[in-house]
């Protein structure tokens, strides 16, 4: 799944800050079933996490 960074700002916005840790080309955001890694993808941020809502583990 891909956002474009207009919608992944938001979309972070949304979960705040508390739940978030960065690094230079990766956001994470740790979610109650487990961690997501996003990952910039030219000028997109994309996750291979699954599109169920539910992480893997």
């Amino acid at each position: 799944m891909c956002l474009t960074s207009e919608a992944f700002a938001l979309f972070l916005t949304m979960i705040g800050p508390e739940a978030v840790t960065s690094e230079e080309a990766k956001v994470t955001i740790h979610a109650t079933d487990g961690d997501v890694e996003w990952h910039i993808v030219e000028d997109r941020w994309c996750t291979d996490a699954r599109e169920t809502g539910r992480t893997e583990g």
